[in-house]
C-alpha cells in the first residue's frame, strides 16, 4: 500500500496531506505548529519563517524554525499508509523559565467533504473510561462561540495554563489526549493524539481539531520532546483506540 503524501508549505508553519488510501481524493491540512513555545507568550503562525527539507531518498520531511532570543524547534514528519508521525523538539532560548510549553498542532479537516463536521455530531472523545460524542460533553461559550478547549488527563487543568485560560472556553471536564472525527459513512476515522498532551482544542467554524503537544516546564537552554500522531483509518472507534494505545505504549 502506498504512503500518504505530505507536501510542506515552504516558509510556513504548515503543510498538506493527500493520496490517503482511506480517504481517496481528499485533502487535509496540518498547521504544525499553529503556535509554539511558552504557553504564556507563544509564537503564533507567521511570526517566524521555518525551513522544510526532504530527507534523502525518503518521504520524510524535517522542519526547523527559530525566533531569535526566544525559541528553536525541529519537527520530523514521517508519513505511513494510514498515519503520519510528527516528532517535535523544542528549546527555550529565552532568559525566562516557561511554566508550560506547547506546540499547538492544528489538524484541518474542513476541506475533506467526507469528514468535515461543523456541528461536532461525529467528533469523538473519551472521558471517565467511556467514549462520548463531543456534543455530549459540557461546553463553555466564550467570546468566540465556535471554539472550545479541554483539559486532558495527566496535564494541568486548562484554567492553570495561560494559553488556554485566555480563550475563556474550557468546561469543567477532563478528557483523554485525543480527538477523532468519524466519516459520514461511519466506516472511517481521522484522528489526532499527542504524547505528552497539554490540552485539546476544536473549532466548529473550520472543522479543525488540535491535540496540543506539551513539553513541560522548560528553563533557559532546556529542551523538551513530544510526538503527535494523525490517523486515517478504516476501523471502528474501538478498534482504532486499541491500536492507538498500542502504538503509543
Amino acid at each position: 500500500m502506498r504512503r500518504i503524501r505530505f507536501e510542506p508549505a515552504q516558509g510556513q508553519m504548515a503543510g498538506s496531506l493527500t493520496q490517503i488510501p482511506a480517504f481517496p481524493g481528499e485533502r487535509f491540512g496540518l498547521g504544525f505548529p499553529e503556535a509554539i513555545g511558552d504557553a504564556a507568550r507563544t509564537c503564533w503562525f507567521g511570526s517566524l519563517t521555518p525551513h522544510w527539507e526532504q530527507q534523502a531518498d525518503s518521504d520524510v520531511w524535517k522542519c526547523t524554525g527559530r525566533k531569535e532570543g526566544e525559541l528553536a524547534y525541529t519537527i520530523v514528519i514521517t508519513p505511513y499508509e494510514d498515519m503520519v508521525d510528527a516528532r517535535f523538539t523544542l528549546t527555550n532560548e529565552s532568559r525566562r523559565t516557561w511554566s508550560h510549553s506547547l506546540a499547538f498542532n492544528c489538524f484541518q479537516c474542513g476541506a475533506a467533504a467526507s469528514v468535515r463536521d461543523h456541528e461536532c455530531t461525529r467528533h469523538w472523545v473519551r472521558t471517565g473510561g467511556a467514549f462520548k460524542r463531543l456534543i455530549e460533553v459540557p461546553r463553555v461559550f466564550g467570546p468566540r462561540p465556535a471554539i472550545q478547549l479541554y483539559s486532558v488527563e495527566g496535564a494541568p487543568l486548562g484554567r492553570d495554563i495561560a494559553f488556554v485560560a485566555g480563550f475563556k472556553a474550557t468546561p469543567d471536564v477532563v478528557l483523554e489526549p485525543w480527538m477523532a472525527i468519524q466519516s459520514r459513512d461511519g466506516k472511517r476515522l481521522a484522528a489526532t493524539v499527542s504524547m505528552p498532551c497539554l490540552f485539546l482544542f476544536q473549532n466548529m467554524e473550520y472543522s479543525c481539531i488540535h491535540s496540543a503537544a506539551g513539553f513541560g516546564r522548560l528553563g533557559p537552554g532546556e529542551t523538551g520532546k513530544a510526538v503527535n500522531e494523525v490517523y486515517f483509518v478504516e476501523a471502528s472507534l474501538g478498534d482504532w483506540y486499541r491500536r492507538m494505545k498500542a502504538d503509543l505504549g
